[in-house]
């Protein structure tokens, strides 16, 4: 977020020239993004800017794979969804735990959702859910793991479905919020250049109208940033003097 503190004239034409050119993309993002992989602390094929911020993610959560594999399609999907209704009834066990797909929080009513059919077998349906547990920079990262992990292994199964816990992940709400605040920054640091250089210089920074993108650095936390980039011109064009023989 931006300081009390005022700030230069030069730094608001930047700020305002960068809130024009992501005007548009930032409107309307209301996205969650899921992070299953592993953190990578350096990654050195990635292209990451100079400039970055880096946040605590909004949900820890636990990925889980329910595969059932009756051979009767209608008895199949009784069960599957009979197992999820049965964990959602159960959340109360964990504070604040909620159980959801990619796309939405399943609750009592609204639980019954689509089935993947293994393209290998005829007879096997299964479902990804998602244990979620809200995440704060203060929270013990290794206590909440432990809890999911514990929950999912006392889940109750209908029939022939079986539980997969699988990869610890994060996910954040909206990381498009986050775009002013980090092109303040870039903004800081531009003027931060110019001082450097004495007024010699003017930069010129192209990209800011992309998307903000993201990696995981580390259990909890994601850096974004910006694909931006600068050009150094000249602050004064030389005029070109054409000589003639008389």
């Amino acid at each position: 977020m931006f300081s009390n503190n005022p700030i230069p004239s030069d730094m608001k034409r930047i700020i305002f020239a960068a809130l024009l050119l992501c005007s548009p993309i930032a409107k309307g993002q209301n996205d969650e993004v899921v992070i299953l992989s592993p953190f990578e602390v350096a990654a050195a094929e990635e292209k990451i800017p100079p400039v970055t911020i880096r946040k605590a993610a909004d949900f820890l959560l636990l990925q889980v794979r329910i595969v059932n594999d009756t051979r009767d399609l209608e008895k199949r999907r009784v069960e599957l969804y009979d197992t999820v209704k049965g964990i959602v009834a159960t959340t109360a066990q964990v504070k604040s735990l909620e159980i959801s797909t990619r796309e939405m929080v399943l609750n009592l009513q609204n639980y019954q959702v689509r089935l993947a059919e293994d393209s290998g077998k005829d007879d096997t349906s299964s479902v990804e859910l998602l244990f979620r547990l809200p995440l704060s920079p203060a929270d013990d990262v290794g206590a909440l793991t432990a809890q999911l992990r514990a929950f999912s292994a006392r889940v109750q199964v209908v029939g022939r479905s079986e539980v997969f816990p699988g990869e610890i992940g994060i996910s954040v709400k909206t990381p498009e919020r986050f775009r002013y605040e980090l092109i303040g920054h870039i903004a800081e640091d531009v003027q931060r250049m110019k001082q450097l250089f004495g007024g010699s210089f003017e930069i010129l920074v192209k990209g800011l109208d992309q998307r903000m993108a993201w990696r995981r650095v580390s259990v909890s936390e994601l850096e974004l940033y910006l694909p931006y980039t600068y050009d150094l011109l000249p602050a004064k064009v030389i005029p070109m003097v054409v000589r003639t023989d008389d």
